[in-house]
């Protein structure tokens, strides 16, 4: 007796088989099961093989931030030397950096002085200084803003859509775009 044929004259496939989870308890190739169900004969040689990266082993488990390489090859090592930014203000900015969540920083000036172990007092100029350079934005109260384009806590995806209402709002600063005062030669627009 011949085999059903279907209109165009071939031979129907066979219901497709249940496939098993790979590994020793099935003894079965995972990849090879599914490229046989999709094809019209058998596959001789399928290897599927998954490389996975280890995470990243880091000092402490507060997580880590994206810092740019172009700030920490070119701006902070100038600005130190050349005295544009004072070890304070660089200090404040590092603690800052390892503290934001998406950019964002909550903290009292309290906090961050006992963090760096100077007093209250002086935090507040550092601060200030780095707003002036574009480096940092007050938002509120014990809540800064860290130039995304510097440094950032998060993915590329939420990185672009927090630039994106940065820019909406047209600040006088050009808060994230441009570096301000003494650090002008340090065009954010050319590495985008």
């Amino acid at each position: 007796m011949q085999p059903a044929r279907t209109p165009r004259g071939r031979p129907p496939r066979p219901a497709p088989t249940q496939v098993q989870p790979a590994g020793a308890a099935h003894n079965e190739d995972l990849a090879r099961r599914i490229a046989e169900q999709f094809g019209t004969s058998p596959v001789h040689a399928v290897k599927a093989v998954v490389y996975r990266r280890p995470p990243h082993d880091m000092l402490g488990k507060d997580g880590y931030s994206l810092v740019s390489n172009y700030f920490t090859r070119y701006v902070l090592p100038y600005c130190l030397m050349k005295r544009i930014i004072s070890p304070l203000q660089t200090a404040v900015l590092s603690n800052l950096i390892g503290r934001q969540k998406r950019g964002l920083i909550a903290a009292t000036q309290a906090e961050i002085a006992e963090e760096i172990g100077v007093g209250r007092t002086s935090i507040g100029l550092a601060l200030s200084a780095l707003c002036e350079k574009n480096l940092l934005r007050k938002v509120k109260r014990s809540t800064y803003q860290l130039n995304p384009r510097v440094a950032f806590n998060g993915n590329g995806e939420e990185q672009q859509q927090l630039l994106a209402e940065l820019r909406a709002m047209q600040l006088d600063t050009h808060f994230p775009d441009e570096l301000a005062g003494d650090l002008c030669p340090f065009s954010l627009g050319d590495t985008a």
